[in-house]
């Protein structure tokens, strides 16, 4: 990734808070203003008191523009808070916008943790963008308002001036490059770090029980050498980068003096103007803050590829259709659902390869296969959690590609097999998605999907928070069921959402979603056999291609078929007896 991806990301931020940024700029300009008209009016002082005419007018401006610098630099310095602060709000909502509206198949380079990881850091960093750049900008502006001034005032000390400018500008540019370099990799070690301990956090359990804490913790901090050889390094550049500084610039500054001390006992300047080319003299060898400012233009770009990465995702389009009104006495009737020629691809793998399925509205449709045959693919097709690299899905004959984000996420609701539970509180977790649920709707749902007894023994009910409350496998797939029945839909998609559960819960959630979702279409990633056979027609897959379509009874004498069952029970499923599918 270039330099140029991340200068784009600042630019995108600055002009986001133009607002805020044009402010500082113009304070800033003032503040450079008074500070470099002062040395002039400062001579003028001088004369007027060596020459014994008065002052008195000269002294007021000089107070004036006192005032006038100290109070811009202070709003310069507020107003420059309150944009660096925005602009890390802004860059965090892009990228977290961008990742999620890019769909749940997106990736991150360094998963969850490392997107948290980057998305603080990177943010941070890259908010003093807009910032560094307008700093850098008027802390050059001196050195030329100097140069100006100082030549104008005698050509030999301008001269003398600028045979040190090259120097300076040579510091600064090979400051600017290595910084960048060495930034960029101390945020990326930086970030490794955050992400193996995010990952670490969230796996603490596994870590427990499998007793590799001394590994795990050598994964975390593997790292950090590489991190401590980066932050040697910049501090060294930054070291001797100042050392030079510090040798050039108090060098160039007694030059022009003693430059400016020869033109005044040969009569070319006044002991005034002697003064004021003192004070050029320090402004314009100042250009030392200017490294200050390189450096954090260097790490705010560092911090912006990194966000980068995030931002540039091309987010899932939508269109502006909807859905065919359902016809008949229900209120809420099933959409048909078609898979035509589908095919999807990751990574290099096809995962799915020419699939073809239909649903008639209504049906209960299961699909049946071996891990990694697809099933679950196929189901975030049907409700567009991605897009197929060719093929099209259609519900009730829409392409789903056409369909607005309100209108298909309004019929389409989903329930997985290790839900999110996303929310403040429990009730909250239940009502996702269906914003104008009442405290009624959110207990019925509950009872259909046999949670309401659990939930209402928790210390607060449904207002026990997400955050405070352990909940087993089978409980936090119970409330994922229930949002899928807080809210009317038209098709309900259960990626594997009753494998924790056992068979009677499970046939009573079942039958409740045959009864409650007003002939719903449904579709089920299955795993038992019990389940196939409730359906009114299997979908076989195997390795990404559909191997059979028919109904459990009819395809059970396959024994292919039936050793995707077997397979389960040998691996340690929960019980079932494969029998009761025929």
């Amino acid at each position: 990734m270039t330099g140029g991806t991340g200068t784009r990301l600042i630019r995108t931020a600055a002009r986001a808070q133009a607002g805020g940024t044009t402010v500082l700029l113009l304070t800033g300009c003032v503040s450079a203003a008074a500070q470099l008209t002062l040395p002039a009016v400062l001579g003028e002082t001088v004369d007027g008191l060596v020459g014994g005419d008065d002052f008195t007018r000269w002294l007021g401006v000089c107070g004036a523009l006192v005032v006038i610098y100290v109070a811009c630099e202070a709003y310069s310095d507020y107003t420059a808070g309150v944009v660096q602060a925005r602009s890390a709000l802004f860059l965090r909502r892009s990228a977290t916008a961008r990742l999620v509206g890019a769909g749940p198949h997106a990736r991150t380079t360094r998963g969850p943790g490392g997107f948290a990881a980057q998305l603080l850091e990177g943010a941070s960093a890259a908010a003093m963008g807009s910032n560094a750049a307008v700093w850098l900008a008027l802390s050059l502006l001196p050195a030329l308002v100097s140069l100006i001034m100082l030549w104008r005032t005698d050509v030999w000390v301008g001269l003398v001036f600028s045979c040190g400018l090259p120097v300076v500008a040579w510091c600064l540019r090979s400051f600017a490059t290595d910084s960048s370099r060495l930034i960029s990799r101390y945020l990326e070690e930086q970030s490794t770090v955050s992400s193996r301990l995010a990952e670490a956090l969230g796996g603490a359990r596994t870590i427990a029980a499998s007793h590799t804490l001394e590994r795990e913790v050598a994964r975390i901090v593997e790292p950090l050498p590489r991190l401590r050889r980066s932050g040697d390094a910049l501090w060294r550049l930054q070291a001797r980068t100042a050392a030079q500084g510090n040798v050039l610039f108090p060098l160039l500054h007694v030059a022009v003096l003693a430059t400016a001390g020869l033109a005044l006992g040969r009569g070319r300047i006044s002991a005034g103007q002697l003064l004021a080319v003192s004070e050029y003299a320090a402004m314009g060898t100042g250009l030392g803050m200017s490294l200050l400012f390189v450096n954090q233009l260097a790490r705010a770009r560092a911090g912006a590829e990194q966000l980068h990465t995030y931002a540039a995702l091309p987010p899932m389009e939508y269109g502006d259709s909807t859905l065919p009104e359902p016809t008949g006495a229900a209120a809420v009737t099933g959409a048909g659902v078609e898979l035509k020629g589908t095919t999807v691809r990751r990574d290099g793998r096809t995962l799915l390869s020419g699939i073809d399925i239909s649903v008639q509205p209504g049906e209960l449709l299961a699909l049946v296969g071996q891990s990694g045959s697809g099933k679950s693919t196929v189901a975030a097709l049907m409700g567009r959690l991605l897009d197929p690299d060719q093929g099209e899905v259609l519900l009730d004959g829409v392409p789903v590609r056409r369909l607005s984000r309100a209108a298909l996420r309004r019929c389409v609701v989903f329930a997985f097999e290790r839900p999110e539970l996303i929310g403040v509180d429990i009730a909250d977790t239940i009502s996702a998605g269906a914003p104008h649920a009442t405290p009624d709707d959110v207990a019925r749902a509950a009872g259909l999907a046999r949670a309401a007894s659990f939930i209402e023994r928790m210390p607060n009910g449904y207002r026990t928070d997400v955050e405070s409350v352990v909940l087993s496998g089978g409980e936090m797939q119970r409330i994922g069921l229930a949002r899928a029945f807080v809210r009317p839909a038209r098709l309900v998609l259960l990626d594997d959402a009753t494998s924790s559960l056992d068979m009677a819960t499970e046939h009573e959630i079942d039958r409740a979603l045959a009864t409650d979702t007003s002939g719903a279409t449904r579709v089920m990633v299955a795993h038992r056999a019990s389940s196939a056979a409730r359906a009114d027609t299997v979908v076989w897959l195997e390795a990404g291609r559909v191997r059979a379509v028919g109904t459990h009874s009819g395809l059970w004498d396959l024994p292919g078929y039936r050793a995707v069952f077997q397979q389960r029970a040998e691996s340690g499923a929960a019980p079932d007896a494969a029998g009761a599918g025929r």
